[in-house]
């Protein structure tokens, strides 16, 4: 199983967990780096002619707020998907689009359950609603100022974590939302709860926009047990450690002489300390403050790294043999054309003039895609289909094993870019900033 796809985050709270919003898998498993959307990055992708693909049919369509539209995981269990639009929380039947319950002054879902809904309220509560009535089961006053930044809250450990981006953590019994503790000094500004490890809740927030800060804190009390600060971003957990990509210094400053360095950095931190071990530099560059690097990905022995420079359009895919930074343990994928997303699946994408196609990442083997003659905004695999969001409005599904297109339906939307699909019994559900779509898929 791939290092990326951190499944032991989504904790189970009395067995009922099956959605939290911002976990570690979530934040990161879409198919390309929500960074990413830059118009230079997707050119044209162009199939080569072939007879117009039959219509996708849309079971139902919904407005949806844009609050969800960035979260991870698509908040559905037992058939029902949970969204707000217009201040009013829905919860729809995936397969016929019944209404079954709506609640007012509520928002996007941040937890759900099997039993249990938990969202935010008039920008400073958070209630706990019931999944199968819609009633009114606990709510808290959880920020003393309007939540304007914004706030989360993930179920961790058999407890409601809240963070507010104003600054503060408070924990609470999900059954009774009763306050277990609170410590409102730590920064959670563009932060992120990542849970429990080594016996540490394990939180991060940004210092200034460039530099990030990692705190470990006391499960029980709240109280900071370590605080590391660097220019790092998370990747994965791996042997109970978390490994860090290092960012260079430079690239944020103005240098006019080149900086030497490699084209990939990774760090160990220990969750229980906060220290930094283990250095690991892949590929020696000449001069590094203008590369960038996109998007990493660990499967087993292998680290995978999308990267380029960061005045050019041109982003290309690297693999590395973890542990060797010598020229024999890496692989250009450059011949494939610029890398549009992945990998994912056991799958990465290219475009190449105007052509999009997909690379078997354990085989090479290469899949031509049909796709209309609109400018692609974004790709994502998800089981057996990939889906593609284009310029247009349009919106394809494709068959990941043959390229086939297996139909298209028309959004009617000015910004296409999509969050994670999440498929069910049959039916996608796309996610867009203003709209929801639930769509048959072909068998």
């Amino acid at each position: 199983m791939s290092k990326f796809k951190l499944s032991f985050t989504a904790f189970l709270a009395s067995g009922l967990l099956v959605y939290s919003m911002a976990s570690i898998t979530d934040a990161r498993s879409s198919i390309i780096n929500p960074l990413n959307t830059h118009s230079a990055l997707f050119a044209a992708a162009k199939a080569s002619p072939s007879p117009k693909p039959a219509a996708v049919q849309v079971r139902w369509q919904a407005k949806a707020d844009g609050g969800g539209f960035s979260a991870g995981k698509q908040p559905v269990s037992n058939g029902v998907i949970y969204y707000s639009a217009n201040n009013i929380l829905y919860a729809q039947n995936i397969s016929t689009g019944k209404l079954l319950w709506s609640y007012r002054n509520a928002v996007n879902p941040q937890i759900v359950t099997n039993n249990s809904v938990f969202v935010f309220a008039n920008s400073d509560h958070l209630l706990k609603i019931s999944a199968t009535t819609g009633k009114l089961i606990w709510k808290v006053k959880v920020a003393q100022l309007p939540m304007e930044v914004g706030g989360q809250a993930r179920l961790i450990n058999g407890k409601v974590i809240f963070a507010n981006e104003r600054g503060g953590i408070i924990a609470y019994n999900p059954v009774s939302g009763k306050k277990l503790w609170e410590n409102p000094k730590i920064p959670m500004y563009a932060g992120s709860l990542y849970g429990e490890y080594k016996g540490v809740l394990v939180v991060s927030s940004t210092v200034n926009n460039i530099r990030s800060q990692f705190y470990g804190l006391d499960p029980a009390t709240g109280k900071p047990l370590w605080r590391t600060e660097g220019t790092y971003d998370l990747i994965s957990v791996d042997g109970g450690n978390f490994v860090l990509q290092k960012r260079a210094r430079e690239q944020n400053k103005t240098v006019a002489a080149p900086v030497p360095g490699h084209l990939l950095t990774l760090v160990q931190m220990n969750p229980a300390t906060g220290k930094i071990t283990g250095e690991e530099n892949y590929q020696s560059l000449d001069d590094i403050k203008r590369m960038g690097s996109f998007y990493t990905f660990i499967d087993k022995t292998y680290i995978y790294t999308a990267s380029g420079d960061l005045d050019q359009s041109e982003i290309s895919l690297t693999r590395f043999t973890r542990g060797q930074n010598d020229s024999t343990a890496s692989k250009s994928y450059d011949g494939y054309g610029t890398w549009v997303a992945g990998p994912v699946e056991g799958m990465a994408f290219f475009q190449q003039g105007t052509k999009l196609t997909g690379v078997n990442l354990a085989d090479d083997r290469i899949i031509t895609f049909n796709t209309p003659s609109s400018k692609i905004v974004k790709v994502e695999k998800k089981d057996h289909y990939v889906f593609a969001s284009y310029e247009d409005g349009s919106f394809s599904v494709m068959d990941a094993e043959s390229g086939t297109s297996l139909g298209q339906f028309n959004t009617g939307l000015s910004y296409t870019y999509f969050g994670n699909v999440a498929i069910d019994n049959g039916t996608a559900l796309i996610r867009f900033e203003s709209k929801l779509f639930a769509v048959s898929l072909p068998k």
